[in-house]
């Protein structure tokens, strides 16, 4: 006989990562037999889990100015593309004085991006003048110029900022000439590839861990739903015995806890018990 599982928002058991869902069968106790098989039928599930934050440790950098004072910058929890980074960046940079005007556009001494050509992220320091340069003009939160010509640095800590710009720990810019600096390592722009979806009733002998049930990639952009319906049905084995709830559990592809910040999502199961 086979049966059709839903779960739903209201199956939540894990308010704070929204990443665990229990179903409780409505008998109390649900026979399950040997041989018997689950799959996913349907999954429907919000793209809704940061990149950066503090979650993940790598929310942290330091800028230091051309004057050497240390700036500790921590981003917000969010999704951020490097280009946001910029953005964000350039955010800081207006507020604490660090830019000059040419003919009414801003001028910043430091940028970050992604070099898809190289595959990797790309820091760039200018060095600042010593005086107001010919045309320019000083914003009225102008921090002060440099005794001689000077980049401002950027300050890699040691956490998992590493991972998401692919920057060793380390102290970049500061020179007195313009300088590049690619990442040495390639970047990890989302601590999240796919998802492992785990069952407790999954028997899955050759796997490890033994209770996976099935893997979803994400093919859509943040902030939209993820759309999962196999093209066939990949039934795999379930533990005889008798049970009074089945749980869902989404981590991702290395098995670690997944932070899903919405939980309007929608489960199908089909469940085969022989």
């Amino acid at each position: 006989m086979s049966y059709n599982i839903i779960l739903n928002s209201t199956n939540n058991i894990d308010t704070q990562n929204n990443s665990i869902y229990r179903y409780q069968f409505s008998n109390g106790n649900f026979k399950i037999n040997e041989g018997s098989e689950i799959c996913v039928s349907q999954i429907q599930i919000p793209y809704s889990w940061y990149n950066i934050s503090s979650f993940y440790n790598n929310n942290t950098i330091q800028f230091i100015s051309w004057l050497g004072v240390t700036y500790n910058i921590t981003f917000p929890d969010g999704f951020y593309t490097m280009a946001d980074l910029q953005n964000y960046m350039e955010l800081f940079m207006i507020n604490n004085g660090m830019y000059l005007i040419n003919n009414g556009v801003n001028v910043y001494y430091f940028s970050m991006y992604s070099n898809q050509n190289l595959y990797k992220n790309q820091f760039v320091f200018y060095p600042v003048p010593t005086s107001l340069p010919t045309g320019y003009t000083q914003p009225s939160n102008f921090i002060g110029y440099p005794v001689t010509t000077l980049a401002p640095r950027l300050v890699v800590l040691n956490n998992n900022f590493v991972t998401y710009s692919g920057f060793n720990a380390a102290t970049y810019g500061g020179g007195a000439v313009a300088s590049s600096v690619l990442s040495q390592n390639v970047p990890v722009g989302s601590n999240v590839n796919s998802l492992l979806i785990s069952c407790n009733l999954v028997d899955n002998s050759v796997g490890f861990p033994s209770d996976i049930m099935d893997t979803l990639q994400i093919d859509s952009t943040f902030g939209t739903n993820i759309n999962y319906e196999p093209k066939f049905q990949k039934w795999v084995k379930i533990k005889a015995g008798t049970y009074n709830s089945l749980i869902i559990n989404f981590r991702d592809q290395n098995n670690n806890q997944l932070r899903i910040l919405d939980s309007n999502l929608t489960i199908s199961l089909l469940l085969k018990n022989k």
